[in-house]
């Protein structure tokens, strides 16, 4: 199987990083929620991951994303505190 990620996959890995939740991300890509599942429940089948987390954690250790781009995100957007 291909696992190479499309650039829509890639970022749905990126906002699912920076914390975005299921209904903002669906508004984002302007499809349903039930729509957007799938796509997920497909690139978890394409990854052989078990779960949303696991498509993170995937995503750092192969280089689709960098821990500093998710938290400097999630700084800028306000859905982290700086202690």
């Amino acid at each position: 199987m291909n696992k190479a990620l499309t650039s829509g996959e890639r970022e749905m890995i990126r906002l699912i990083a920076e914390g975005y939740k299921d209904q903002e991300l669906a508004r984002r890509f302007r499809i349903s929620l039930r729509t957007l599942k799938g796509k997920q429940w497909s690139l978890m089948r394409k990854l052989n991951l078990p779960d949303v987390s696991s498509i993170i954690d995937y995503a750092l250790a192969k280089g689709v994303i960098t821990v500093y781009e998710v938290l400097e995100s999630r700084f800028s957007k306000g859905r982290i505190e700086a202690p």
